[in-house]
């Protein structure tokens, strides 16, 4: 063999071993992003969902057999090579100029493979519109607004719940109630994003429950004595109430507790999926993606949930429960799309396909649609029975029936 050819084979064969033994892309770290206020009047829920991202991020590294959670069995992404999931947490402030800045910082300098997000609706279309841009995959794992999947922003993808599907487990149980139970009274919160499409939306849940409205009220947090009046009126009304702030919500109950009858009040929103503890005297029915009495008996939710209070030492909340959910969707997906590229993971969030078994949710599994909402994210209803919420529908998961006050008429 002359001198030249001995060297192109040699050198050859030094590549070929250069390739076969040099580390694969895929044994890198993965980093995944959270954006939730951490500051501000939110910090206290925006906590509990850092802190329910950063359990998904442990139950994906650590070896949890006894756990029918995807990734959960095995350390690391075996999609990729076995490497770690990391989490970067960002504090929005509750502000859209701080989420901005912090989602580009991820974006662009951490390279993060995809983002949670757990803020209000107006911060979430910003945050969903910048992602567009940056061509970076964020889960909503809060917002509930419907006109977020309408947006046709293809780099957004929200896990629970609309307003509409929440609504329509309210109505259904409404529905269950039999004749004689009434008219509705429907009060909204005023000056809030959404409230007139609330409105339009619950009358037309209502038609389709036959749940005739009696009378429409727009109220604001200071009208708790005007609400109180108007209610005594409606006398033996139920009061369907959607509010977005919890000091709304407050209100709202406050105003019903305080009538003669105390009708039953049925409260939708964000404002009342934050109402820890209505103690005004009204039977308060709220519907919410998690339930935290459901977690109790259900074996998976309730390993997680313990798994949650060892950790960050107490109990673990909805907002915790729905950003570990969209952490672990996300980590899936990452996963599954093998690389650390972002529109591969946009991809694997589009194919993913997670069962109820794999959730610790009262939902069917989690599948995205062509609008990025999650199809199967479904809404139970629970009610303040004896201080504390007790599940009472679906009926085959009710703890406790629902009580009605005053009781329908024979």
């Amino acid at each position: 063999m002359n001198p030249l050819r001995l060297a192109c084979c040699l050198a050859s064969v030094v590549l070929v071993i250069a390739g076969c033994t040099s580390t694969p892309d895929t044994a890198q770290p993965s980093a995944v992003g959270v954006l939730a206020p951490l500051t501000g009047p939110d910090a206290g829920w925006g906590v509990d969902a850092v802190n329910g991202a950063r359990l998904a991020v442990d139950v994906v590294n650590d070896d949890h057999p006894d756990l029918p959670l995807p990734l959960a069995a095995g350390t690391g992404l075996p999609g990729r090579g076995g490497a770690r999931l990391s989490l970067a947490a960002r504090d929005t402030a509750g502000q859209a100029e701080t989420a901005s800045a912090a989602l580009t910082t991820l974006a662009e300098d951490e390279h993060v493979a995809g983002l949670v997000l757990a803020e209000s609706a107006e911060i979430a279309e910003s945050a969903a519109s910048q992602a567009q841009r940056l061509r970076v995959p964020l889960l909503d794992a809060r917002s509930t607004d419907d006109y977020l999947t309408e947006l046709g922003i293809d780099w957004y993808f929200r896990i629970g719940p609309s307003d509409s599907r929440l609504a329509e487990a309210a109505f259904a149980l409404l529905a269950r109630r039999g004749p004689g139970s009434g008219e509705i009274t429907l009060v909204t919160e005023a000056g809030r994003g959404g409230s007139a499409a609330a409105v339009t939306n619950l009358r037309e849940l209502a038609r389709r429950a036959a749940a005739p409205i009696a009378e429409s009220l727009n109220v604001t947090a200071a009208d708790t004595a005007q609400l109180r009046d108007r209610l005594a009126e409606a006398s033996g009304n139920t009061v369907v109430a959607w509010a977005q702030t919890p000091a709304g919500a407050r209100a709202v109950a406050d105003a019903v507790g305080q009538t003669t009858e105390r009708p039953t009040l049925v409260g939708l929103g964000q404002g009342f999926r934050a109402l820890e503890r209505p103690d005004s005297g009204a039977a308060v029915l709220r519907a919410v993606p998690w339930s935290a009495d459901l977690a109790q008996r259900d074996p998976t939710a309730r390993l997680v949930a313990e798994l949650y209070e060892r950790r960050f030492g107490k109990p673990m909340s909805a907002v915790a429960a729905d950003a570990f959910t969209a952490t672990m969707a996300l980590a899936a997906a990452v996963d599954a799309a093998g690389s650390a590229d972002p529109a591969a993971i946009r991809t694997a969030l589009r194919r993913t396909s997670l069962s109820a078994v794999q959730m610790i949710m009262p939902w069917d599994g989690v599948r995205f649609g062509d609008d990025g909402q999650n199809q199967f994210a479904a809404a139970v209803v629970e009610q303040w029975q004896d201080r504390a919420y007790r599940l009472v529908y679906p009926i085959e998961l009710a703890s406790t029936p629902a009580r009605w006050s005053p009781e329908p008429k024979p």
